[in-house]
């Protein structure tokens, strides 16, 4: 089973001018280092420091691409790297040094589209979202464009207000909807019926976003906190209760809807 859709050239350019409209309302724009303009091409080790309009880093953590397996965590390490700077301002390799700088601080990117990411940070009530996002892109010469991607989302690919956004690859966008909070759900970026979903493991506690899977037989993953089982408790001598980890899909293991949304 293959999840596409094909989208109108006029669509494209209605969307397209609604979201840089929406963008051009938002954070104000500064001088500074461009980004790569395949930014949002949804790979599993993209990730930023960032600390300020004029001091941040965009890198690619090869080893978690070479490395990870499924299951694993997704938390970015820099500091067993290699890594592989794609932008940067003010942030030279002395910058990256493990004693100068917090681990804590290095975010996670994930893809709104080809040339557009967003970071989703936070613990926001019992329902997951909305999480706090900056929004960047090729466009915004490395400073965020916005700070709200559920804004975004809802301009761009028409999500309503209980949808949340996860991310897009290729063709499709993901989401996660208000009151069910173990489903994903999967449409076609020319399609506003949700048409299929994903059922997460009971032990997910939260959901971060979408990301290209690093198996060969799967195309995406979720970013996701895994509840330990007791017997993981126990091994963590009980300093640890949730795990960050990666679990990978095919678009063969999407469920259809018996009805849409």
């Amino acid at each position: 089973m293959k999840i596409t859709g094909i989208v109108s050239k006029f669509s494209i350019t209605k969307s397209s001018i609604i979201l840089l409209l929406v963008l051009a309302a938002t954070l104000p724009v500064f001088a500074g280092n461009g980004f790569p303009p395949n930014l949002g091409n949804g790979r599993p080790g993209l990730c930023m420091i960032y600390n300020s309009t004029n001091e941040y880093v965009v890198f690619i953590d090869d080893a978690i691409e070479k490395n990870w397996k499924p299951g694993d965590d997704w938390s970015v390490d820099y500091r067993f790297g290699p890594i592989k700077i794609l932008a940067e301002s003010n942030f030279g390799p002395e910058k990256l040094d493990p004693n100068n700088i917090d681990l804590y601080n290095t975010e996670d990117l994930f893809p709104f589209d080809e040339q557009t990411v967003f970071t989703s940070d936070g613990f926001f009530g019992t329902d997951w979202f909305p999480r706090k996002t900056l929004v960047f892109s090729t466009h915004s010469d490395g400073v965020p464009m916005s700070s709200d991607v559920y804004a975004l989302a809802r301009a761009r690919y028409g999500l309503t207000t209980n949808q949340w956004f996860l991310g897009e690859i290729g063709t499709n966008i993901f989401y996660w909807k208000t009151g069910n909070l173990g489903r994903v759900y999967l449409r076609s970026t020319g399609n506003e019926q949700a048409i299929y979903y994903f059922d997460l493991p009971r032990a997910v506690d939260e959901i971060y976003g979408v990301k290209k899977a690093v198996s060969f037989n799967k195309e995406f993953g979720f970013c996701v906190l895994r509840k330990l089982g007791w017997f993981e408790v126990l091994e963590n001598c009980g300093t640890a209760q949730a795990q960050p980890t990666f679990l990978e899909y095919s678009s063969k293991d999407a469920k259809r809807l018996k009805s849409a949304r």
